[in-house]
């Protein structure tokens, strides 16, 4: 476990045996490089979070990258996440850039430069992917979350991500097949499988805790933006879940069949009704 800044950072079996592996190999330069790279890929992330007042509990490093965690994820604001998401790959393209320019004056090792470039190309093409826990999987769900909300675009993203893991696991397999042997892109296709069933699981409970802390959020805050819905009487207050969008207080107008308004039901009253009743009420009962 190290610690940088503040910021824990766990090291995956599967990171130190890559590492392991290329040092037994006498490639230590290159378990090094490798390192560097993931290790600034991150540290983007960290630094860029905490400029915007997330708190960063953890990253864990892996040979593609890494899975930041942190606190109060879906607290984020889409344009943060999507900014927090981005700068690791960002970072990782500057640094190749800057290794191209090094190469090309000289100034390095053209074995060790093309490398380096080679390995942050690699890591900022790869997190680009829109596969959860990856940054263009979590770039994707903040834009959707604006369009449908959190656990929706959420459940959008897990099925992609099992397709995106099924994908490359076919690619590693064929690719072993034929005698292009690459076990690496084999592991990452389950570790990408798991994480989104793992995903998936506590999506639920996440959102739950969120919507619970929201009162105290806007008693604190005062004024917040507001996000207005409108919901058949007979829709039951789990279904609304799935639109609610962080950040914002909702007002749901509640109708009828025929689309007349039978009135309005604040969020505040939603949660309470959520906590108390349960997620199979119908939003009509909220108007008595």
């Amino acid at each position: 476990m190290l610690k940088i800044w503040g910021i824990k950072f766990k090291l995956n079996i599967l990171f130190l045996v890559v590492l392991f592996l290329f040092s037994i190999s006498g490639l230590l330069i290159t378990a090094s490089l490798s390192f560097m790279a993931v290790l600034l890929h991150e540290l983007a992330h960290s630094i860029v979070a905490q400029k915007e007042g997330v708190v960063v509990n953890e990253i864990e490093l892996l040979p593609f990258g890494g899975v930041a965690k942190f606190r109060d994820l879906i607290q984020l604001k889409p344009k943060i996440e999507i900014k927090i998401a981005l700068a690791g790959p960002i970072v990782n393209f500057i640094l190749a850039a800057l290794s191209l320019l090094l190469v090309r004056y000289k100034f390095l090792d053209l074995e060790v430069g093309i490398f380096f470039i080679k390995i942050n190309l690699i890591i900022a093409i790869f997190n680009l992917i829109p596969a959860l826990p990856l940054d263009g999987g979590r770039v994707l769900r903040a834009l959707l979350t604006i369009k449908y909300g959190y656990k929706e675009a959420t459940y959008y993203l897990l099925q992609l991500s099992k397709i995106v893991a099924f994908i490359l696991a076919i690619i590693s397999l064929v690719g072993l097949y034929y005698g292009y042997i690459n076990m690496t892109m084999l592991v990452i296709s389950f570790f990408i499988y798991f994480a989104a069933l793992k995903e998936g699981k506590y999506t639920s409970y996440v959102l739950m805790q969120y919507i619970a802390k929201k009162k105290g959020k806007i008693l604190k805050e005062k004024v917040v933006q507001i996000q207005q819905l409108i919901a058949i009487e007979s829709t039951p207050l789990k279904e609304i879940i799935d639109k609610l969008i962080p950040n914002y207080f909702h007002v749901i107008m509640v109708v009828d069949k025929n689309l007349e308004v039978l009135g309005l039901v604040t969020e505040d009253k939603f949660i309470n009704s959520l906590i108390n009743d349960g997620i199979d009420t119908e939003i009509k009962d909220l108007l008595i």
